[in-house]
């Protein structure tokens, strides 16, 4: 009986060893006379930041555009690198792009929750990804992912995490059992990190100038005359605001134009504009919670210099259109809004997000630390603790899509990411 008990555990030892060997098999990759290790430990999903598209023609968001160095979910995917890039609306709210990234993901019709909808006065479903997941298999909350998110796709994949693992308790106080299981939470062992390229964590003063004034009215107001010229799809964007009746519900040609709902969404304020001021970023990370077995990483640039008057303004090789954002973020320094003095910090930005909004969320403040420093310590690198990058200095908020050259090339930073989470299995 010894003896077969010995055999039996000798055969468990070897498969037990084989499986371990053959899930390390690093996927090495040589590139420009450097070795990266690409082990595809997870999948990889990105989503866009506001105004963002998935591809238009040949230009994807996340490269590919005219002056890109090429394609992230190309590049990963031709190395061995599972990746996807999600298309959620363009100008919702995190918390509807974050339902639209569970539906796409799961492969089922989008729930934006009765007690949300009812809050907000729209539609509780909308688009319908039956049979049409990201992915090449519905996602069951058991495979662990990485999120990735530039710009405001950084508050969509944060409040997505946490929803994943802590759900809400509105939501299920309002549906009980009927409740998405994206409100139900219990899956925190799904998401595996979160990375913010840019995000927009405590929001923008761009955003409060926007919002704050007619400008956000006169948006919606063309999101909803292009739904009923245009449809749904307009130019590099799918809108899918069917739920709040500015664009055709799927299936349907054309919205009805109406100054009634134009009204009802601006006092709703269930949109990126809104999410994206100080006062709806402070809002949202209230809500948001850092999911405690989740590595959390952020990078961040600055595209401005300080003159000798003390004044921030943007750099020469800025993006175009960043060019007056920045200088407006710059004039801002020593103002209050929305509560918030604007410091230094503030003043610094990548051409539309402040350096102080783009580190890390203030409520999580305490628990953040610098990567660099972190390493340089030998410390281990902890779950459920923000870890910020050095701010790539001479960078503005679109080099992570694609065309970024840092620190060598595009190829590198990306490889190197790929590394930096890998490095914590």
């Amino acid at each position: 009986m010894k003896k077969i008990i010995s055999i039996l555990l000798s055969i468990v030892m070897v498969f037990t060893m084989f499986s371990t060997t053959a899930f390390a098999e690093s996927n090495k990759v040589e590139f420009e006379g450097k070795t990266y290790d690409l082990s595809n430990k997870h999948p990889w999903i990105f989503v866009h930041g506001m105004g963002g598209w998935n591809k238009y023609g040949e230009e994807a968001y996340w490269g590919g555009w005219a002056s890109s160095e090429g394609d992230v979910i190309d590049l990963y995917n031709s190395n061995g690198i599972e990746a996807y890039a999600a298309t959620v609306g363009p100008f919702n709210s995190a918390w509807d792009r974050a339902c639209e990234l569970y539906a796409q993901l799961t492969g089922t019709v989008v729930d934006y929750g009765e007690a949300h909808s009812k809050e907000h006065n729209h539609d509780r479903y909308g688009y319908d990804y039956t049979g049409n997941c990201l992915m090449d298999e519905p996602w069951d909350m058991k495979e662990k992912i990485n999120l990735v998110g530039h710009s405001f796709g950084g508050h969509t994949v944060r409040l997505f995490a946490s929803l994943i693992a802590y759900g809400d308790e509105a939501e299920i106080a309002a549906t009980g059992d009927e409740t998405s299981p994206l409100f139900k939470g219990g899956h925190k062992d799904a998401i595996y990190s979160v990375v913010t390229f840019s995000g927009v964590h405590n929001g923008s003063p761009i955003a409060n100038l926007i919002h704050d004034s007619f400008l956000m009215t006169g948006i919606i107001a063309l999101l909803n005359f292009a739904g009923a010229v245009f449809g749904s799809n307009v130019l590099m964007w799918d809108l899918p605001m069917g739920h709040m009746g500015l664009t055709p519900k799927q299936g349907e040609d054309r919205a009805k134009f109406s100054l009634k709902t134009i009204k009802t969404v601006v006092e709703a304020q269930d949109n990126c504009g809104y999410d994206l001021t100080l006062r709806g970023a402070a809002e949202l990370n209230e809500k948001i919670k850092t999911v405690d077995s989740a590595y959390y990483y952020s990078y961040s640039c600055n595209s401005s210099y300080k003159t000798s008057c003390g004044t921030y303004l943007p750099i020469a090789s800025n993006f175009a259109m960043f060019y007056l954002t920045s200088l407006y973020i710059g004039a801002t320094e020593g103002k209050t809004i929305d509560g918030i003095y604007m410091d230094e910090s503030w003043a610094k930005n990548d051409g539309i997000v402040p350096l102080a909004s783009a580190l890390y969320p203030a409520t999580d403040a305490d628990n953040a630390k610098s990567y660099e420093e972190a390493v340089k310590a030998g410390e281990k690198i902890e779950t459920g603790v923000w870890y910020y990058m050095p701010t790539m200095e001479g960078f503005d908020h679109f080099d992570f899509c694609g065309t970024i050259d840092y620190p060598t090339t595009f190829e590198d930073f990306y490889f190197t990411l790929v590394e930096t989470i890998n490095a914590t299995v």
